[in-house]
């Protein structure tokens, strides 16, 4: 079986591209794939769209983490990427993650907002120990307040296939297989581990590299997520 590379993209701060994440990295035990990690921020997406203010603040709080995964490309390449992502990740969306309480509070009349920002604003730390997990450089956190690494996250964006009309960016996750047409998805709402991750793979690869494939959207109502492995 000839081995598949995945290019997938990611924002650390969304709990959907964390479950598929570390479904794709289910996969990698049962499947043989390479996996290039490559950096989406929420933020520039966001940059466009027509959102509430507050919504837009929030998600502004998390442009500078993405500025250190491009300094931490830079200096350490992608393996150290994805290193991160998980060291990192795992602080966010783990059993006791920064971001747990404001998704269980997100049903507050201003929608767990005030939990959000207060998640976000806490950050500094959080990375600045996700590094050291890494065995990164203590010296990348700077690269949060430096934009001059936007640049960086933008060529990042401009890798996803997109065709010749340079379709929009969805979000994330985002994954391309073998350079096939990016796809927004997989979300799912658990980690699938074993070989239910690998029959996942299966299918979601037949569509992501069939040409004539655009679109699948279920119809019903959407699960909470459930970051951890065997969360209730």
């Amino acid at each position: 079986m000839s081995e598949d590379l995945v290019d997938f993209w990611f924002d650390p701060g969304c709990p959907w591209a964390w479950i598929t994440s570390r479904w794709i990295l289910e996969v990698r035990e049962v499947r043989p794939i390479t996996i290039n990690w490559r950096e989406m921020s929420l933020a520039v997406l966001n940059e466009k769209q027509d959102t509430s203010e507050e919504y837009r603040e929030i998600v502004e709080l998390g442009r500078g983490t993405m500025r250190v995964f491009a300094a931490a490309r830079a200096a350490a390449g992608d393996a150290a990427v994805g290193d991160l992502y998980t060291t990192l990740g795992t602080r966010y969306h783990g059993e006791d993650g920064l971001f747990r309480r404001p998704r269980d509070t997100a049903r507050a009349r201003d929608g767990g907002l005030a939990s959000w920002r207060a998640a976000m604003e806490a950050l500094e730390p959080v990375i600045a120990a996700a590094l050291a997990d890494a065995g990164l450089p203590a010296e990348l956190l700077a690269a949060r307040t430096d934009g001059t690494w936007d640049e960086a996250i933008h060529a990042s964006h401009a890798l996803v296939p997109a065709g010749e009309r340079n379709q929009s960016l969805i979000g994330v996750p985002t994954i391309s297989v073998n350079g096939h047409a990016g796809q927004f998805g997989p979300v799912i709402s658990e980690i699938p581990t074993g070989e239910r991750a690998g029959r996942l793979w299966d299918a979601f690869k037949v569509l992501a590299t069939e040409e004539t494939f655009f679109e699948l959207k279920r119809v019903s109502d959407r699960a909470a997520p459930r970051t951890c492995l065997g969360a209730p």
